[in-house]
């Protein structure tokens, strides 16, 4: 497990280094502008004026569609690591208790049931936290603090409010989830295969239940997270956007959208809302199991 959370943190430097190069092309003055003009010529120096032109004109595409784009990228790769990192420690939690009868000796001492959830809640939060929220701050602060310009503070905050609910509501709705899977397992081995198998079926199930309608496609905790993504990065209106500001680079983007959908805007027709109304009730439904389970412990 302290691999992988190394790897989570591995993906805070990457996106740092992406930010800080993306910074120095920007940067008229910088050492790798000069380089990069010396070592490529003519044709080298008018791509990188270009955007440098672009950047200074269209900041609010050009700065926080990056940081877009990469903290979008991230909701790909912590839904992996998060799966790996709960198989990892999911025995651990309420089924070690159970197989083991320490809930009768906790149950004993002046500790409610709540008490006792909550400190297991906040056990798996805090490492899911690792792995979803702590790239997107530290990438965002540390990758802003050596860009050019204190601006980009300003233009990429929309991109870390994004990545912020996003994480946010993925560390509580997993969180919850992980400890009905732990509460529901018998013996401390099980609650391993539970959370794999789980996650298995709870993705065919959805996929074909999906057929009928989106909306029981959610009942897929990651699929959920998928389209909240979507939703809240709206990369297919960011490429949009970006086509019509970039006349010096004609069809650099072309036919990038033809299999992306472009969403209308989901405050309107509730496609925002759907997937958090989802993993709120999966959520709630996680903790009335694990509290049903602890209480004929």
């Amino acid at each position: 497990m302290r691999a992988f959370l190394i790897l989570s943190l591995a993906q805070s430097l990457i996106l740092i280094g992406v930010f800080f190069f993306f910074g120095q092309l920007v940067a008229p003055d910088s050492s790798l502008i000069a380089w990069l003009e010396s070592v490529g010529g003519t044709q080298v120096t008018r791509f990188l004026n270009g955007i440098t032109s672009w950047a200074l004109l269209y900041p609010e595409i050009c700065v926080d569609g990056l940081y877009r784009v990469m903290f979008f990228l991230l909701s790909y790769s912590c839904p992996f690591i998060s799966v790996v990192v709960v198989a990892l420690f999911a025995h651990k939690l309420i089924a070690n208790d159970l197989a083991s009868q320490a809930i009768v000796i906790y149950s004993s001492k002046a500790l409610t049931r709540w008490d006792y959830i909550i400190g297991k809640f906040g056990v798996v939060a805090c490492i899911l936290s690792v792995i979803w929220l702590l790239p997107v701050t530290v990438s965002w602060v540390v990758g802003n603090a050596l860009a050019p310009d204190w601006s980009f503070f300003y233009h990429s905050f929309p991109s870390l409010l994004r990545g912020l609910a996003l994480g946010l509501v993925a560390v509580v709705t997993l969180s919850c989830f992980t400890l009905m899977v732990s509460s529901l397992a018998k013996k401390t081995g099980t609650a391993v295969v539970y959370w794999i198998l789980g996650l298995l079926v709870l993705d065919i199930i959805s996929d074909a239940v999906g057929l009928v309608s989106p909306v029981l496609g959610y009942i897929d905790p990651f699929d959920a997270l998928e389209s909240l993504s979507n939703s809240l990065y709206r990369i297919p209106d960011l490429i949009s956007d970006a086509q019509g500001m970039l006349p010096f680079f004609p069809g650099l983007f072309a036919g990038a959208t033809d299999n992306m959908e472009l969403e209308e805007l989901p405050l309107t027709n509730g496609e925002f809302l759907v997937p958090i109304i989802v993993l709120s009730l999966l959520s709630v439904a996680s903790i009335v199991v694990v509290n049903k389970r602890i209480r004929q412990s």
